[in-house]
């Protein structure tokens, strides 16, 4: 008897999580990853390895409206060969998602905008080291297809970013800022995303 109950209970627990969509009230957790090689000839061979990790938990403050925070944690290797240099940046900020869903209700697509602050940290093949600082802004395009009520697959776009680095703080006048918009900024992320209606 105390075995059936434990399994109805399991049941109907499963139930209640199954109904999480994106109603206000409901909440969202998950995130993505990118990860890409550019390979070219340039003093010999070149290499460079990007990979990052999205983390993010957000709470609907209306219909398809999301707010939340997300964490972003970056990797990247370039290798020339006899010499190589890594970095290391881990950001943090508010992002905010609007899901504008089509005649498929599986299906919408996402428009996300956010920011970050965080540090990154440098360091050489000849043992030079550097820690500095890292600003984020984004916006960025993409769709949702969800695989059932509460797990839901995303495929994003980076599309318009500024960042802003300062590569070592014991160095002044370094800061470097990059903006990015089109194409050669559409570098695709892909996550999924887990919804619990409250």
């Amino acid at each position: 008897m105390k075995k059936t109950i434990i399994i109805f209970a399991l049941i109907v627990s499963t139930l209640v999580i199954a109904s999480g969509q994106t109603t206000r009230g409901s909440l969202a957790f998950g995130g993505g990853f990118s990860y890409t090689v550019n390979k070219d000839s340039y003093d010999g061979d070149y290499t460079d390895t990007n990979l990052s990790f999205q983390p993010s938990a957000g709470y609907f403050i209306s219909d398809n409206l999301v707010a939340g925070v997300s964490l972003s944690i970056n990797s990247s290797k370039e290798d020339y060969g006899s010499f190589n240099f890594t970095s290391k940046q881990f950001l943090v900020g508010p992002f905010i998602r609007y899901y504008k869903f089509t005649t498929n209700e599986r299906f919408a697509f996402t428009g996300e905008a956010g920011f970050g602050v965080g540090s990154n940290t440098n360091k050489s093949s000849n043992g030079v080291e550097t820690k500095g600082s890292s600003l984020s802004i984004y916006l960025a395009p993409g769709f949702s297809y969800f695989l059932t009520e509460r797990w839901g697959f995303d495929f994003q776009f980076r599309g318009i970013t500024y960042s802003k680095t300062d590569p070592n703080k014991d160095t002044d006048n370094d800061e470097g800022t990059e903006f990015s918009f089109g194409l050669q900024s559409f570098s695709p992320s892909i996550g999924i995303r887990y919804y619990v209606n409250r």
